[in-house]
């Protein structure tokens, strides 16, 4: 069972992944950097969505929901692979993990929206929908960072089948590099900068996959 859920979790975040990049990606880097305001940046990718087709832009949306479902589905991993005196630990990273991806995905699934907006007609309409999702990361990412937080913890006191030193390609931790990914060349740069949220569960899943199958 373990292998399967496993899996799930990776198409989970290698869907969502391509869903970012169905979103916003371009040849082009986004118009801002890691000091620009939360406006700024959603400003950067509503300028990049109202450029590309509205039918790629709702796909990109649509693939929200799906996604987080396969993700809820491989955090239970958090479950199967924990021992019994640190089971309660596990549910807990598990359910906060799932809270912070439901959220994710909504957010994912209503990023169509700054795009179809995008046009000047809509300014007032698009005001008002940015404002909202300068909010939504909020309890994203405070879902997401406990639950991760979580896992570490389980991860790195020997509580789980993973070697201890597996903790430093958790998602909580590789999270912690997005500063340095977001000075990537150019081109390069959006797809993993864009997507390092995802990617960062590609990685870990990728890794904990490949243990599962050694032994």
């Amino acid at each position: 069972m373990l292998i399967y859920v496993v899996i799930a979790g990776l198409a989970g975040a290698l869907l969502m992944f391509a869903g970012d990049m169905l979103l916003y990606y371009t040849p082009e880097d986004f118009a801002y950097d890691s000091r620009s305001s939360s406006a700024e940046k959603i400003q950067a990718i509503v300028d990049v969505m109202k450029e590309l087709p509205a039918r790629r832009v709702m796909a990109g949306g649509m693939i929200g929901p799906v996604s987080a479902f396969l993700y809820c589905v491989g955090f239970s991993h958090m479950v199967w692979m924990t021992d019994e005196r640190m089971k309660t630990l596990a549910v807990a990273a598990f359910l906060f993990s799932c809270f912070g991806i439901i959220t994710g995905g909504a957010y994912h699934s209503h990023c169509a929206y700054l795009g179809l907006l995008g046009e000047e007609r809509f300014a007032d309409a698009l005001k008002a929908v940015e404002t909202y999702f300068q909010k939504m990361p909020l309890i994203f990412y405070a879902g997401e960072g406990i639950g991760f937080l979580l896992l570490v913890v389980l991860i790195a006191s020997g509580h789980t089948i993973l070697p201890r030193w597996m903790f430093l390609l958790s998602p909580g931790i590789l999270f912690l590099l997005r500063l340095a990914v977001g000075c990537l060349p150019k081109g390069i740069c959006i797809i993993v900068s864009g997507g390092w949220t995802n990617l960062i569960s590609v990685i870990y899943y990728l890794a904990v996959l490949i243990l599962i199958l050694s032994y």
